[in-house]
């Protein structure tokens, strides 16, 4: 029997406790050969002679950046599996010109994000933050009579990447929506494929009852959701943003949700995040923050463990991979 590849959990020990379940571990223990201690960005340098014999990382929140020191310490590595969402905080060019292949639990994490997303997609329509609000205040019966409701509504989603593509299936399958996407690397047969029209940015804006955000952070779409857009939006509308805070200018929502107080907004995400507490978007009744809940939370993150421990076999086996972060992936991931 072939002596087993060396591994190391390389990630903060919070992260190792909520993503690599103790069944997950074991099986990983069965595939590789980890280190008997938990490497983190902390106390890497303190460790490269265990260090260099290791093959694959194990790895999640907390993932040093992969610059030249960092990979000289591991002249063996090979493969990265990043039990988490994005890789941009860490991957490098370095990495990639010596031909360390990197997974991702992306499609895992994308699961609670598209199912909170879709939840709050529903509420939106019937009003449902408006109409707690009311509720509360009055003690009495409120209801919204300037909801959309769910039959015959139309939603919009930014970005058709693996969130979006998720919640679009939600909402086409079991409801009697008019779902529109706007996705400039997706054509309009793929977005028909999942039951949605493709159209323009304004043509989203200007037509949804309530538009979702789902659009990576990249340079090009920083507060690529300007003024304009936000202005056109349909009386009693509904923004949501589960993706990334930076896609709209703090600055320029706030005046908008102040003019525009027929408007809500439904805010996962906020840039800087978490939200200052001196932010007026505290203020405004007609904004609703969450503290970045959509994402894996809870027992939600051994999936993304799962994924990389199947991840890690089919690599072991020499099989495709299900889960590498490619050119083309990385171009629609947050």
């Amino acid at each position: 029997m072939s002596k087993l590849p060396q591994s190391a959990y390389i990630l903060s020990s919070v992260s190792l406790r909520r993503i690599y379940s103790e069944q997950t571990q074991r099986r990983i223990g069965k595939l590789t050969r980890p280190l008997g201690r938990i490497i983190t960005a902390e106390n890497w340098r303190e460790h490269t002679d265990e260090l260099a014999t290791v093959e694959c990382i194990l790895s999640g929140w907390g993932m040093p950046l992969m610059d030249d020191y960092f990979l000289d310490a591991m002249p063996q590595l090979k493969h990265v599996f990043y039990g988490a969402g994005s890789i941009r905080g860490f991957y490098t060019e370095a990495a990639r010109s010596r031909s360390i292949g990197v997974s991702s639990s992306w499609r895992a994490n994308a699961i609670p994000t598209a199912e909170f997303a879709y939840a709050a997609i529903l509420l939106s329509l019937k009003k449902y933050w408006r109409a707690q609000q009311r509720t509360e205040m009055s003690h009495a019966w409120q209801k919204p009579p300037e909801a959309a409701g769910i039959f015959r509504s139309t939603v919009g989603i930014v970005s058709l990447g693996a969130v979006g593509r998720k919640v679009a299936s939600f909402l086409t399958h079991g409801h009697s929506l008019n779902v529109l996407a706007y996705d400039p690397f997706i054509s309009q047969e793929s977005a028909n494929a999942i039951g949605a029209h493709g159209v323009s940015l304004e043509e989203l804006f200007a037509s949804s009852d309530v538009v979702s955000l789902h659009a990576p952070s990249l340079p090009e779409t920083e507060g690529m959701i300007d003024n304009t857009l936000l202005a056109s939006m349909k009386p009693h509308a509904t923004l949501i943003n589960t993706a990334r805070g930076a896609l709209i200018d703090e600055a320029t929502l706030i005046s908008f949700l102040q003019e525009r107080t027929d408007i809500d907004a439904v805010l996962d995400v906020t840039s800087p995040e978490p939200c200052p507490a001196d932010s007026l978007l505290w203020k405004l009744p007609n904004a609703f923050i969450t503290p970045h809940i959509a994402g894996s939370l809870n027992t939600e993150c051994y999936r993304l463990g799962e994924y990389m421990a199947d991840e890690l076999e089919r690599y072991l086996e020499g099989l495709d991979l299900e889960h590498e972060v490619t050119e083309e992936v990385l171009l629609t991931m947050a």
